[in-house]
């Protein structure tokens, strides 16, 4: 029987992401593999587009912080809020709900539970929500710092959500989740459309990173005319060749071989992929492109992206992006924060009219 010598991969289709809940567990995973967040992080690392969107929509979105319109009017009421939400953490927060698709607030109240003391940024990515109670209501969302890999000894801590904890629990939980249809338990990020395009340009750059760094494939196809070795040998001559060729550093050296005649020589040709460059050029720019259309960038240039399309090239022209970002894609994203924000505040009667300094 031949050994079959060439291996075919399947590519996956897009899929939503997998929200399950199973019957001996209290908490509902989300992702194949209960590692959703981790995989919306790695498009964050690995696609440079990706991140810079993501990256420049938080620094807009927070801008110099957090304000009050009647500061003047109420003036302990803002020194109250200031004290309880401290910047740092709350750009924190912004940052998982617009990479994550929601976040996290935890909230910590005194003894008696009738004030709250501090709140700060909890990550979202360490949590996983409870199973509904007969009413709809998600109570509570256990903690986990490496979901993916829980194993059946760990006991993940479960943190009430907020006003859903007893009188004895000063720990809650507020979770910032804008609707999404089709979604209870979590919220699908707002560029779930570009998801693919993320990969897409990461990869790209691996394959290129794999070019350098393995210069033998795919570039050359080597064919030894002497016969079949078993499968221990083929795998020790490739690792031998790899070795000694593969690699930027390995550029450039002779490959010497010696044969009994010209019968059995090995042969050696050459791979010509033609206008290879184009074709990556093409998926890297269209990448790119739906990268950006997915995170709604009206002009590249407000985020620190060349822009090649001509827009935006003059003041009037870039002022009227800068308004129509801020109003589509902005301000949604800042209020759906500053919602949580009040309802968290009103529990200390502090009423405040929030904005965010641009």
């Amino acid at each position: 029987k031949k050994e079959q010598n060439i291996r075919v991969i399947n590519l996956a289709s897009y899929q939503t992401p997998v929200v399950k809940e199973e019957y001996n567990k209290e908490w509902v995973s989300y992702g194949e593999n209960n590692d959703y967040f981790q995989e919306l992080i790695e498009r964050y690392l690995g696609s440079a587009t990706n991140s810079r969107c993501i990256n420049g929509i938080v620094d807009l979105s927070y801008g110099r912080g957090l304000e009050a319109l009647d500061r003047e009017f109420k003036p302990r009421e803002y020194l109250e809020m200031k004290s309880l939400i401290n910047g740092k953490q709350l750009k924190r927060a912004v940052h998982d709900y617009k990479m994550l698709g929601q976040c996290a607030f935890q909230v910590i109240y005194n003894k008696t539970k009738t004030k709250i003391l501090k709140v700060s940024h909890f990550p979202m990515e360490t949590l996983r929500a409870e199973k509904a109670d007969s009413e709809g209501k998600i109570a509570a969302y256990y903690y986990h710092p490496k979901w993916a890999k829980i194993s059946h000894k760990d006991e993940p801590k479960r943190i009430p959500t907020f006003g859903s904890g007893s009188k004895t629990e000063v720990n809650e939980l507020y979770i910032f989740k804008p609707y999404r249809s089709g979604f209870y338990y979590y919220s699908t990020v707002d560029y779930q459309a570009c998801l693919q395009y993320a990969e897409l340009e990461s990869e790209v750059s691996n394959y290129h990173i794999s070019n350098i760094q393995n210069g033998l494939q795919p570039s050359l196809f080597v064919n030894f005319n002497n016969g079949i070795p078993n499968a221990e040998t083929q795998q020790a001559i490739e690792s031998k060749i790899n070795d000694k060729f593969s690699g930027s550093s390995n550029s450039g050296k002779a490959i010497i071989a010696f044969n009994e005649s010209a019968d059995t020589k090995a042969d050696i040709e050459a791979i010509h992929l033609p206008d290879a460059h184009a074709q990556y050029q093409f998926l890297s720019d269209e990448a790119r492109e739906k990268i950006m259309l997915g995170h709604g960038i009206v002009s590249p240039i407000l985020l620190g992206i060349k822009d090649n399309t001509g827009f935006g090239n003059n003041a009037e022209e870039l002022r009227t992006a800068s308004v129509l970002m801020d109003n589509v894609i902005i301000r949604p994203l800042q209020d759906g924060v500053i919602y949580g924000l009040t309802e968290i505040l009103e529990f200390n009667n502090i009423h405040q009219d929030l904005y965010f300094t641009t």
